[in-house]
């Protein structure tokens, strides 16, 4: 287990994501979506007539996001999601305790949950002491209060 200066200092650092990461960085759905949205379809017929066909997507289309893509076109227009896939791993390796096992994470959290059952135990027994106390205070103000008023 750690110190108990590490505890206290480790969750600002656990706050703090490498610059870079973001939960953007790694959400690649919407440019997935807008790339298979992009694609044609091919033709039900191969003999058939490609004059009403739109033209193939030029190598500026294809990066920039706009124009049809065929088949072929895909890998050129997922570079950019690999890019920024490799990146976000390279950064996730810069986080705090991932190379750390399951196992010792696990074993860290039923220390840590164990800690609370305890914290939890103590404030309750606390609570009742001071509810204690609360009554005792109550119960010599109300006697003081009858012999105030004997006298």
């Amino acid at each position: 287990m750690t110190s108990a200066s590490q505890t206290t200092s480790q969750p600002a650092s656990l706050m703090n994501l490498p610059d870079g990461l973001s939960p953007d960085s790694i959400d690649t759905l919407p440019v997935l979506s807008q790339i298979l949205a992009r694609l044609q379809t091919p033709s039900s017929t191969s003999g058939a007539s490609t004059a009403g066909s739109p033209p193939a997507a030029s190598p500026s289309q294809i990066t920039s996001g706009t124009g049809l893509l065929s088949i072929k076109d895909i890998p050129t227009a997922t570079d950019g999601i690999k890019h920024k896939l490799q990146k976000a791993r390279v950064l996730v390796k810069e986080l705090p305790d991932m190379e750390r096992s399951v196992k010792e994470q696990e074993e860290e959290m039923m220390e840590l949950e164990e800690r609370i059952r305890k914290q939890r135990e103590i404030l309750g027994q606390l609570r009742e002491v001071g509810l204690e106390i609360k009554r005792e205070r109550e119960m010599r103000e109300r006697n003081r209060g009858g012999d105030a008023m004997e006298t």
